[in-house]
């Protein structure tokens, strides 16, 4: 692996490490029709995305698309009776997205391209994007270290 922060043309790449999350999530069909018309539907049922972190994560081999938002106190109860689930923490090469919606989504495809070919993945975890705020967006791979 080579020495990092790192610089693409897309964004600069990093090696972060974070701890598992616990999250709710729903699963659709890995493609962009059903991505595209999930996640309005999944983030209007939430009360406020206020202090959310909103992530979809695929598992390498599979054709199911997680949209995930990290647990809050507030959700104890699970009112939307959405799955548990829990984001696996380790740690992963990171390519931030930043531009105007929604070109700035044209490009998760290309940063996982690049991310991919950086580093050895950890092909247990999921690959995520990470929904910061409007416009940017952090692509992580998993990496064996």
């Amino acid at each position: 692996m080579s020495n990092y922060p790192d610089r693409h043309a897309l964004g600069r790449i990093d090696v972060i490490t974070f701890e598992d999350l616990p999250a709710l999530s729903r699963d659709v069909a890995l493609d962009l029709p059903s991505i595209q018309v999930g996640w309005p539907d999944f983030e209007h049922g939430f009360d406020s995305l206020r202090g959310r972190r909103m992530m979809g994560l695929v598992y390498g081999g599979s054709h199911i698309y997680r949209m995930c938002s990290t647990r809050l106190d507030r959700d104890a109860d699970n009112p939307l009776g959405l799955d548990k689930t829990t984001i696996p923490g380790g740690s992963y090469l990171r390519l931030r997205l930043r531009g105007e919606v929604p070109a700035v989504y044209g490009h998760i495809g290309e940063a996982f391209d690049v991310l991919f070919a950086h580093a050895e993945h950890d092909s247990t975890r999921p690959q995520i994007e990470s929904y910061r705020r409007e416009g940017e967006i952090d692509c992580l791979v998993p990496i064996l270290v």
